[in-house]
């Protein structure tokens, strides 16, 4: 499984769509390897959702992401604190749109990452369920993947599909602060009026 730079999963620490937890879920694991069945999480919501995240960068500092999906139009929003862009991410056309309020801009490009799981779809690779945590107040079941370098990362996700928070390698990158499962305005999936398109080879 590869990480996405937020779902899944470019640029701004996006590890949104497909990203999971160790951060602050205490899991319960057996102490002897157990036999499984095959298994993995649902990692794309299956309803709308606005969720606040805490972000961790490689130097420890700290920054919020907020991330909203509608589950009408597949479409994802991030939006990270003192960022003047905004991306937005439609995964039925797999379109990446990176809107600069400051030129009041829209660069349109092919959607980075890999497969996307459809909402109800159980992601793709390996996973081993390690046990169950809890997130801003929400249950969520922890799982062990590896990223391309096949570097460990542990995920929280929430049995609707909802990413609560990741470790990779030992370190904590993200973890959910605030969630709501209220409707998302399809409106803000889209670039808002006065935005021009800008050449993304410039």
């Amino acid at each position: 499984m590869k990480m996405r730079s937020l779902y899944g999963t470019g640029g701004i620490i996006c590890l949104l769509m497909v990203m999971g937890c160790g951060v602050s879920a205490k899991a319960d694991v057996p102490s002897m390897p157990v036999q499984q069945p095959v298994e993995a999480p649902l990692v794309t919501p299956l309803h709308d959702a606005d969720i606040d995240y805490l972000l961790t960068g490689p130097s420890g500092q700290h920054l919020h992401q907020r991330m909203r999906w509608t589950s009408a139009l597949w479409r994802q929003r991030v939006a990270t604190e003192g960022s003047a862009t905004i991306m937005l991410t439609d995964y039925r056309t797999h379109t990446l749109m990176v809107l600069d309020s400051t030129n009041r801009t829209v660069t349109v490009t092919s959607a980075p990452g890999g497969s996307f799981a459809t909402p109800g779809t159980p992601a793709a690779g390996l996973w081993r369920r390690l046990g169950q945590g809890r997130i801003a107040g929400e249950a969520c079941t922890i799982w062990e993947s590896a990223d391309s370098d096949r570097h460990p990362t542990t995920f929280c996700y929430t049995d609707d599909g909802l990413m609560l928070g990741a470790v990779h390698d030992g370190k904590p990158v993200v973890e959910a602060v605030s969630v709501s499962r209220a409707p998302q305005p399809v409106e803000i999936f889209d670039p808002p009026p006065g935005y021009h398109r800008a050449d993304p080879s410039h």
